[in-house]
C-alpha cells in the first residue's frame, strides 16, 4: 500500500509524503480489485495515521476505526 498525491498515476515523483494541503486530493494504490470510492470528509480529521519508511516513502499506517468511512475502503 503506498499514496500519491494528487494523481491517480502511479508516479514516484508524487508520492505523499509531509506536504498535504487542505485542496490536495490523496490517493491509495492497493493490490486487489480496482475501485473508486467517494468520501465525504465532515470532520477536522481523516482517522489516518500517515507516516514514512524513514527513505521518503509514505504510507498509510493505522485507520481509526470509527472513521466515517466504510470498513472495506482500507482493504
Amino acid at each position: 500500500l503506498f499514496c500519491t498525491l494528487n494523481t491517480h498515476k502511479i508516479d514516484m515523483d508524487k508520492l505523499l509524503g509531509g506536504q498535504i494541503g487542505l485542496e490536495d486530493f490523496i490517493f491509495a494504490h492497493i493490490k486487489g480489485i480496482k475501485k473508486e470510492v467517494e468520501i465525504y470528509k465532515s470532520e477536522d480529521a481523516l482517522g489516518l495515521t500517515i507516516t514514512d519508511n524513514g527513505a521518503g516513502y509514505a504510507f498509510i499506517k493505522v485507520r481509526r476505526t470509527e472513521a466515517c468511512y466504510p470498513a472495506h475502503i482500507h482493504r
